[in-house]
């Protein structure tokens, strides 16, 4: 099977960051899991909670129920990934917001993941996975956490209402096509992370590095070849165990992703949503 036909088969999962942090998730073959109060999202890092049981506002709380919400809803972080649109118009990798917002404007790296090879990992059945939803402010559900004010009942009540809590943003953050992973950490000081066995398969760098510093794409290159040999190793697959490393760039009038050595092309915005015809939709200035 080549390149190409192994990325096409592959139900694939994203996580854009940058290039010195990619090394690191490379060569420990883990991902982080997140706090909440470290997104870059005000409502995922300040949710706001209040119970509904009678209408109550959140400062008819008492103190000790308000910790335990603020406490419980604290204790789950996340890892968060980018997935092809459900449509199949936009794929994961062709996300110009999420190059330049996570993967240091363009020179980062996208790492792709076989989410199959992903959730065979024994951790899942402690893990909350989705799609998150998005939605009108006005219909926002992530706000209902507690019908009760009995402390001891919240921890229960957080996670019985996880996908309305933690899996639904507005509609203005849609552009991110989010997969995401929750896990319940109770240990505040510990950092989490997620083993990702075999789950790496392709490593995405943008052509843009190559057009300003071809000495640093150099060396980029040549470190993530050094920091997936153990991984390829450890694979034991021979040939079907290594990990491409793939670049996404434009040309004049289209964007492309290809093999590393340009031999071979996976894909071309003629089969996305971002073609440009020249005489329709563009045009050279004369």
């Amino acid at each position: 099977m080549n390149i190409r036909e192994q990325f096409k088969q592959t139900e694939k999962l994203y996580h854009f960051t940058s290039f010195d942090t990619a090394l690191k998730i490379i060569e420990t073959n883990r991902l982080k899991f997140g706090r909440l109060n470290n997104m870059n999202d005000i409502h995922e890092n300040d949710k706001l909670m209040f119970a509904d049981a009678n209408g109550q506002g959140i400062d008819e709380f008492p103190s000790d129920v308000l910790d335990t919400l603020y406490d419980e809803i604290y204790k789950y972080r996340q890892i968060s990934l980018t997935a092809d649109s459900e449509e199949g118009d936009k794929d994961g990798f062709d996300l110009h917001q999420m190059w330049g917002l996570y993967a240091d404007k363009g020179e980062g790296v996208c790492l792709v993941f076989d989410k199959d090879e992903l959730e065979k990992n024994y951790e899942m059945v402690n893990i909350h996975k989705g799609r998150v939803k998005y939605n009108k402010t006005q219909e926002l559900e992530s706000f209902v956490v507690s019908l009760s004010l009995h402390p001891e009942t919240i921890p229960a009540e957080v996670k019985s209402q996880i996908s309305k809590i933690f899996f639904h943003k507005r509609k203005e953050w849609e552009h991110e096509q989010e997969y995401r992973l929750m896990k319940r950490c109770p240990n505040s000081v510990r950092e989490e992370y997620l083993y990702l066995g075999h789950a790496l398969k392709f490593i995405i760098l943008t052509s843009k590095l190559l057009n300003i510093d071809e000495v640093r794409y150099s060396k980029n290159i040549n470190d993530i070849k050094e920091k997936i040999k153990k991984i390829e190793i450890l694979s034991i697959k021979g040939s079907a165990g290594k990990i491409p490393i793939l670049i996404y760039g434009n040309g004049l009038f289209d964007y492309s992703l290809v093999s590393e050595d340009r031999k071979e092309e996976l894909w071309n915005s003629e089969e996305g949503y971002d073609i440009l015809v020249l005489g329709e939709n563009c045009m050279f200035a004369l």
